[in-house]
């Protein structure tokens, strides 16, 4: 087996903001759950303050303790932003508690955000269409509520949290954190909104770059070990064939790994995106008879500094990952 070593391209990305500066140590005190989540704050927030990260880069935010300085964080917080119940069921509870007295974003509840069911299965039926929708990126950036995506709401029982993973959701996410944003902090209200325009513009950007590493390869077949990406499958029209981990990221069962085994060889599937964070035992054990080409692939960023890039770097980097395996 081999692994492609996966470049960054940061000096690829267009500078973020319009605004310059260091923080204010005077803006508000804001705590995001996850790096990605961080990410799209921290581009709203740029040059007024600095987001907190509720839950480390390197560690699942599925089933994650806090330690005693984020519980601090959390207590000292005027607003949490959060993607919600189905990615972090343990953190409303504590919020009800530590948090109370800030206010809480849940971009699961933003308006005509898509959102999508978990996959059944090992093995994925979907190479359609449905649920994708060409959107007007000159209606979001002018943030016109005419150019929103017009997905309806499915109910949250089964929805699959990795939502950050549709850049077209992030878009409208800036937004939302932007007027939450104003609420607290009416002083800096313009300087949050130009900041959410000039994010919006610069995650177009990211999306035609990942769009131009994903032109090649559409045929050829990958199978990935966390289902986690069915967003940016989504979006970008490049539906992997099946995942060995459910979306919960739980431990695949013998007879799961049986019928991707069986699937792997009846079809000639050459690829599997494996993630930093899992052990590659498994795939070793099970495909390795295959001499697949092994790619990592990163939902969260764990090796990307925190900040404003992070997000655009982020859909990069698995496009990347996507293209440096299926077509080695």
């Amino acid at each position: 087996m081999k692994q492609k070593k996966l470049r960054t391209l940061s000096h690829l990305l267009l500078p973020l903001m319009l605004f310059s500066g260091s923080a204010n140590a005077d803006g508000p005190r804001v705590v995001a759950d996850i790096a990605p989540i961080h990410s799209l704050v921290s581009m709203v927030m740029d040059g007024v303050g600095q987001p907190q990260l509720l839950v480390p880069q390197n560690i699942s935010p599925h089933h994650y303790s806090m330690r005693p300085s984020e519980a601090e964080a959390l207590q000292e917080a005027q607003l949490v932003v959060y993607v919600g119940h189905d990615m972090s069921p343990w953190l409303e509870p504590v919020l009800e508690t530590l948090a109370a007295s800030a206010s809480a974003l849940d971009l699961s509840k933003v308006d005509n955000i898509m959102q999508l069911a978990y996959r059944e299965g090992p093995i994925f039926d979907g190479h359609d269409e449905e649920g994708h929708d060409d959107h007007d990126e000159e209606g979001h950036d002018d943030h016109d509520e005419e150019g929103h995506d017009d997905h309806a709401h499915h109910d949250h029982d089964g929805v699959d949290p990795h939502m950050w993973l549709d850049p077209m959701n992030a878009k409208l996410w800036l937004y939302a954190i932007a007027s939450e944003l104003t609420r607290i902090d009416p002083k800096n209200a313009d300087r949050y909104d130009e900041n959410a325009r000039s994010s919006s513009r610069t995650i177009t950007l990211a999306m035609a770059q990942a769009e131009g590493h994903l032109a090649s390869g559409k045929d050829n077949g990958f199978l990935v070990y966390h289902d986690a990406y069915q967003y940016f499958e989504k979006r970008f029209n490049r539906v992997a064939v099946g995942s060995i981990s459910l979306g919960d990221a739980s431990k695949p069962s013998a007879k799961r790994l049986s019928e991707l085994k069986a699937l792997f060889g009846a079809q000639g599937i050459s690829c599997v995106l494996t993630e930093p964070q899992y052990s590659s035992k498994i795939v070793d054990s099970v495909f390795g008879g295959f001499k697949p080409t092994i790619g990592v692939v990163d939902p969260i960023g764990i090796d990307l500094e925190l900040g404003t890039t992070l997000y655009p770097q982020l859909l990069e980097n698995i496009a990347l990952s996507i293209a440096q395996c299926v077509n080695p």
